[in-house]
């Protein structure tokens, strides 16, 4: 189809009358929103010279294409879905100063730019109760990920699932294996424990920005040309930017207050609040007084109140005292359910064979990981 056509105008083209194409339109509905598809979208018909059409093909996603043959004068339609492999491939990391910037090795040569770029959003999610990544950058920390992946025959990609994932910083050895609890529906990701990795908080509140302020008991602020103390982390994002609540939580207040400028506040109970400031906006469904949940969008990054640059102040407030939400003690979920732990001793057994089969790559300068070792934590 032709960019601005509709399928009616490609039908019309086509050389099928009036009454016909919208026969052929009233079949293809409830496979897709035809009056208005996606600019040149793949479609195609067959027929003699001369001839109207006897077959038509619509591509309703990359998986699936709408099939009408006319048979007499009666048009019969199937829905024709792309044959998919799935696999898995394991890739290992060493960050030289981000996880963008992270030297990749195992089976990285397998994926596409893409996925590799959706590689680093992919590792963050699976340990965002645990890691705050845009804190400041470890040169030398690695981490190993294995990915179950659905392919096209084209080698395209229609989806991939981590299955196990381990994250090497300094002391530490965080691991992740993918399981799905025998008593809820839907699966979650565990540590070698056997405890979810799921908190009641998340360590951040945006995806993958920077760090432009940490916590501090006194900072220059650059409007007021003085030091106050900073009760907070700010985080540099283009303002626009989603804002997530990182936990549960009651609104107490959104809207204008002074100096933080558009602000959103939650309470947690158990005497936690957290404040998110100097918005550009707050969602419509968040106001004084309705709940939120965990990953809720509550507003957009933007520079109201004293503010120099777009960014978005974030505070982890406890019993009326402001903490450092970057290293607090952050609670986490129940454990597994004893009747799933020799089930989940299994899969956590295996997941590691399949780790193992990739070895750290060749470490940055200054990183204590010899090349081609196997998991440690330093």
């Amino acid at each position: 189809m032709k960019p601005e056509e509709t399928l009616s105008d490609f039908l019309l083209r086509g050389g099928l009358s009036a009454p016909d194409a919208r026969r052929v339109i009233d079949i293809a509905r409830p496979f897709g929103d035809w009056t208005a598809p996606d600019p040149g979208v793949e479609a195609r018909f067959h027929r003699w010279p001369g001839e109207p059409p006897e077959r038509i093909h619509l591509k309703i996603d990359p998986d699936r294409t709408l099939s009408l043959d006319l048979v007499g004068a009666v048009w019969q339609v199937a829905v024709d879905s792309v044959p998919v492999v799935m696999d898995t491939v394991v890739v290992s990391g060493v960050l030289e100063s981000s996880l963008y910037a992270a030297h990749l090795a195992g089976d990285a040569e397998e994926l596409s730019v893409a996925e590799k770029a959706a590689l680093v959003g992919q590792l963050a999610d699976v340990f965002a109760w645990q890691i705050d990544f845009y804190r400041d950058p470890r040169p030398g920390d690695a981490f190993r990920i294995a990915l179950e992946r659905v392919v096209r025959p084209d080698g395209s990609l229609r989806g991939s699932t981590v299955l196990a994932a381990e994250y090497s910083g300094p002391g530490e050895l965080l691991q992740a294996f993918r399981f799905s609890p025998s008593n809820e529906s839907g699966s979650l990701y565990f540590d070698e424990g056997g405890s979810a990795l799921r908190g009641a908080f998340l360590r951040a509140p945006l995806d993958l920005v920077r760090v432009t302020s940490r916590f501090s008991g006194g900072r220059y602020h650059p409007v007021l040309r003085s030091y106050r103390s900073h009760a907070g982390v700010d985080y540099g994002a283009p303002s626009g930017t989603p804002v997530r609540a990182t936990g549960d939580g009651r609104v107490v207040k959104a809207g204008w207050a002074g100096d933080l400028g558009l602000m959103v506040e939650l309470d947690h109970g158990r005497g936690i609040r957290t404040r998110y400031a100097h918005l550009s906006g707050i969602s419509d469904d968040v106001a004084a007084g309705r709940t939120v949940t965990q990953r809720d969008i509550i507003g957009v990054v933007g520079s109201t109140g004293l503010s120099t640059a777009s960014h978005l102040h974030y505070e982890f407030r406890r019993n009326g005292r402001a903490v450092d939400p970057t290293s607090v003690d952050l609670p986490v979920e129940r454990p597994i359910d004893p009747l799933d732990e020799e089930r989940f001793a299994d899969l956590s057994g295996e997941a590691r064979s399949v780790l193992g089969r990739a070895f750290w790559p060749a470490p940055v300068p200054g990183s204590p990981y010899p090349s081609g070792t196997a998991t440690s934590a330093r």
